[in-house]
């Protein structure tokens, strides 16, 4: 019987979960085989309907597959859905180590930057002023880490809402729980030095300006930095043994 979690909606997506972090933990490895229903029921302590909708729930994230006679097995890693935002906090619930931090980033480097190029050419007025209250609700709540993480969120997906590209709407809201992720762990680096506005300074005043350039360039500095700030909480929190992010 796990202890139930009361920040997560119904009972199957707390199995879901469950499930999904040993398998993307490496517990469960590709190709083996998920124990079979009942036994699900009664390690877990919930009916077979609810078993069955986790189950369901695993496969469209592309984590297993059922298949007649075979069973429920793990699929390789090649075929999950990485983007999905359930699969993304799995991986960094399980394993935050630095090959996830590398591929994050390669992916934010791909588009971000072009996004705040975009935003400052392309956005509306309206579309600055609310890059502008999302920075101004980060620099609020910096002192208040959960609420921080999801205010700096909130500006990267401002300026990636003032694209107005579809694409990159939907990546951004793809990675948004990285993006929690890495401010949360970014708070407060292994000296304990505040975090440094300046960057995301930069990346707002090119924006207002609409100098795409700029905030191209800014965007790029911001990402690099806040990747070696993560990296290096990472490190700090395994000498102290322990996880880097929960």
């Amino acid at each position: 019987m796990f202890e139930r979690d009361s920040t997560i909606g119904t009972m199957s997506a707390q199995v879901a979960r469950i499930i999904g972090t040993r398998i993307v933990s490496g517990e469960f490895g590709p190709g083996d085989s998920l124990p079979i229903e009942a036994e699900l029921c009664q390690e877990y302590g919930v009916s077979r309907s609810t078993v069955r909708e986790a189950v369901k729930n695993l496969a469209a994230k592309r984590l297993i597959e059922v298949a007649p006679k075979l069973g429920t097995r793990v699929l390789p890693f090649a075929d999950w859905n990485l983007l999905d935002p359930d699969v993304l906090s799995w991986r960094l619930s399980a394993q935050f180590d630095e090959r996830i931090i590398e591929d994050l980033y390669e992916v934010r480097q791909c588009f971000e930057p072009r996004a705040c190029y975009l935003a400052a050419h392309s956005g509306t007025a309206e579309d600055h002023d609310r890059i502008c209250r999302r920075y101004a609700d980060m620099v609020s709540m910096l002192d208040q880490a959960p609420l921080a993480a999801g205010a700096e969120s909130e500006f990267h997906l401002a300026i990636i809402a003032a694209t107005h590209n579809g694409l990159f709407v939907t990546i951004g809201g793809a990675v948004k729980t990285a993006l929690k992720a890495s401010f949360s762990l970014t708070q407060k680096d292994a000296s304990g030095t505040p975090i440094d506005l300046a960057p995301y300074e930069e990346v707002l005043s090119a924006i207002l300006a609409r100098d795409g350039g700029r905030a191209e360039a800014a965007m790029r500095r911001l990402l690099d930095l806040s990747r070696q700030r993560v990296l290096a909480a990472v490190a700090h929190s395994r000498e102290r043994g322990g996880r880097g992010w929960r």
